[in-house]
């Protein structure tokens, strides 16, 4: 058995305009442009919707920066008195270097004898180095002698010793020592 074909009827005579090439193309026109009016109008209302979306989380978010910045300004009174203590640990340091320096100066002067007159002397928070002069090598051993015994200087060197000219008798020297804390 046979399937039995459609039969279709079309009682419209067909217009000769749609034949031509203008008419051909005008008809495939509004039937492209019929999909492309339905694509641009999901694309709007797809806009429209999505805005809402979009001005909730811009809400929320700037809801949320300003929760943060009232606690950011909360730390405001911390961080001042963070940066106060830092400026009184650092005024404390220098403080305690000087100390160190002072008490490196008063160690040298117990420890020098009266004979020998001291030129340069230069004091550092770790070290001391300084020049001089002494009429005699017996106040130069005295010297050396005293800065190598003292609880205040380690790592002793002598630098320079020289004989003076001939019109200044004696003896010039250049000692470094490490200050001991």
């Amino acid at each position: 058995m046979k399937k039995p074909v459609p039969i279709t009827v079309n009682l419209m005579p067909r217009d000769p305009f749609y034949a031509s090439p203008l008419g051909r193309f005008l008809q495939w026109a509004l039937s492209v442009g019929r999909y492309l009016v339905i694509f641009t109008e999901m694309i709007v209302i797809l806009s429209f919707a999505s805005r809402f979306y979009l001005d909730r989380r811009i809400t929320d978010l700037n809801g949320a920066i300003h929760q943060k910045q009232i606690i950011i300004e909360s730390y405001g009174d911390l961080e001042q008195q963070v940066r106060t203590a830092q400026n009184k640990i650092s005024s404390y340091q220098q403080i305690a270097q000087q100390v160190d320096i002072t008490d490196s100066f008063q160690a040298m002067s117990q420890i020098t004898p009266h004979d020998v007159s001291l030129i340069s002397l230069n004091l550092k928070p770790n070290s001391v180095v300084f020049a001089g002069k002494t009429l005699s090598q017996a106040s130069l051993n005295l010297l050396v002698n005293n800065i190598q015994l003292s609880p205040h200087f380690s790592d002793v060197v002598i630098n320079k010793i020289e004989t003076a000219s001939d019109k200044d008798p004696g003896y010039n020297f250049q000692i470094q020592a490490q200050v001991k804390r």
